[in-house]
């Protein structure tokens, strides 16, 4: 690792995408660290083999909540990691799925998937690149985008956690500190980033290929093709992530892992709305708040002044 970044970390400006130096340099060393720490989980074909039969042979597979924000309990598989450096291969785990239970089954659909935005790629060549991206329509009007380099403090609190969003932000330190976070979390700074700032989908696409450890660029570029409304795809996604929050970590869990300030909050509504309970820290929210919420939990919080209330109570 030392002997990848050397040629970057004698550089008279040590700058990614126009990011401060000491934010590259700490992802740097947190890498470093958990390569020192052992806690590397991709160490070869044969844990990858371990940890494919435990997934399996332990259930867990069975139970696995795909859809949360903190999936470290046992909740992903984690073999995105074993893909991107070759370590395992798809085909042994998409028959070792069909040999299995039913209820495992789901791994080779995420496979075909995975599939799908590779040879999306290959398809594409450099156009996966263009700002436009490939739509569906030759005819689909071509979406504005702001240029990061006129925008440099928006972007910059986007790249580094520090939009005051809670689920945006703890992605992003997360992803910081350790190379991965849940897809859950990736979907909602991707559409954040955007659908809300408006910001050039690619410095997005581009900062998560610096940073994740399971990088793919099929599967990377392709979900933000996805996520950006500039995909082979119909639909136009748009995440409120304040309601994403109150659905895939209503109890701030994995906000509190990694947002320190919240950790002492024990008022689940602050949490979710910091910026309505004058926290520290959270004082200017990088966009409107009311912008974070589905029609109907909006609806809820101008009902009865809270999102966890009666209306939610089915969530």
């Amino acid at each position: 690792l030392e002997n990848l970044i050397e040629p970057f970390m004698k550089q008279e400006t040590k700058s990614i995408l126009g990011l401060d130096p000491k934010i590259i340099e700490f992802v740097i060393q947190s890498a470093i660290d958990i390569r020192d720490a052992n806690l590397n989980i991709c160490k070869g074909e044969t844990e990858a083999l371990k940890r494919l039969d435990f997934f399996i042979k332990n259930k867990h597979a069975a139970v696995a909540d795909r859809s949360k924000a903190d999936v470290s309990n046992n909740d992903s598989s984690r073999l995105s990691v074993h893909f991107a450096l070759g370590t395992l291969s798809p085909r042994t785990v998409y028959w070792k799925a069909n040999e299995a239970y039913d209820e495992c089954k789901w791994l080779m659909s995420h496979l075909e998937m995975r599939d799908f935005f590779l040879y999306t790629a290959l398809a594409a060549d450099h156009h996966l690149f263009q700002r436009r991206g490939i739509p569906l329509g030759k005819k689909q009007k071509e979406m504005k985008w702001s240029n990061p380099a006129h925008c440099q403090e928006t972007w910059r609190r986007w790249a580094t956690g520090e939009t005051k969003f809670p689920l945006v932000d703890a992605s992003l330190r997360e992803l910081m500190s350790t190379g991965y976070c849940s897809n859950r979390v990736r979907q909602n700074a991707a559409s954040f980033l955007a659908k809300d700032l408006h910001i050039d989908w690619r410095i997005g696409a581009e900062w998560f290929q610096f940073l994740l450890e399971d990088h793919c660029l099929g599967a990377n570029w392709g979900n933000w093709l996805y996520f950006s409304g500039v995909g082979p795809d119909p639909k136009n996604r748009h995440f409120r992530t304040v309601s994403q929050s109150l659905r895939y970590d209503r109890n701030g869990e994995y906000v509190k892992k990694w947002l320190p300030t919240l950790r002492e909050v024990h008022d689940v509504e602050a949490v979710l709305r910091p910026w309505d309970y004058n926290l520290k820290g959270f004082e200017d929210p990088l966009v409107d708040p009311s912008t974070q919420l589905t029609w109907t939990d909006a609806e809820c919080l101008q009902k009865t002044k809270m999102l966890i209330s009666a209306c939610n109570n089915e969530i």
